[in-house]
């Protein structure tokens, strides 16, 4: 029960934080006098995300109890810009730079919400991880491509990396190395995936990093 109710307090802090910034926005833009046409977007994307908000708490609870009926046929690709849609801000601010090679547009049957959340969450700490990397190395590539039936997603930064001793804990869940982490991203990734038959793996970016792989099984034809 410890673990689920951080992984609900884990997942919820995105949208949450989305509502109270997307709020505090059209808060000042009232007060500016600002058209309606300026402040009804920002309330429309309150509005959205706190639909987010209670699809992610369904989402949970479905993958607790291992639940594949809400799986519809997807494409990858959109999923990977819809979190990137929720990260730019944060990789924007940090001067991040994104090389995207997304050619390949696989589909596959899985839950869009849930899968979101899980390449939001990758895509979160690919950033986090740059903290402290010179600006000119700050970087993220993102692959998708598809092979024997199966759609390969590969996340690679140029961040701290992983240490040694850290990563057989890495997927555990309430493990963590941040002083503010509830120690359960990572865990939820892992669960996300492998609910999806795939897997999700890591290794050491031979340019300084680390680079995430996430296999998952093509669509029947």
């Amino acid at each position: 029960m410890g673990e689920m109710a951080s992984s609900i307090a884990h997942e919820l802090n995105q949208p949450l934080a989305a509502i109270s910034s997307y709020c505090t926005g059209a808060a000042n833009l009232l007060r500016n006098d600002a058209p309606s046409t300026e402040v009804v977007p920002a309330l429309d994307k309150a509005v959205e995300q706190a639909r987010r908000a209670g699809q992610v708490i369904r989402r949970i609870y479905s993958l607790a109890r291992h639940s594949e009926d809400r799986f519809e046929l997807i494409r990858l690709g959109e999923r990977i810009d819809a979190a990137l849609a929720l990260t730019e801000v944060n990789i924007r601010q940090k001067g991040i730079r994104l090389t995207l090679d997304l050619q390949a547009q696989p589909l596959i049957e899985g839950d869009p919400v849930l899968l979101e959340q899980a390449l939001f969450n990758l895509l979160r700490n690919a950033a986090e991880s740059m903290r402290d990397t010179l600006p000119d190395r700050r970087q993220i590539d993102i692959r998708l491509s598809c092979a024997d039936g199966y759609a390969l997603l590969t996340i690679a930064d140029r961040g701290c990396g992983i240490e040694a001793n850290v990563a057989d804990k890495l997927f555990d869940p309430l493990f963590t190395t941040k002083a503010e982490g509830l120690g359960m991203g990572l865990a939820i990734c892992r669960s996300v995936v492998e609910n999806h038959r795939g897997r999700l793996s890591f290794e050491t970016n031979p340019g300084g990093g680390t680079v995430f792989h996430i296999l998952l099984p093509l669509a029947p034809q």
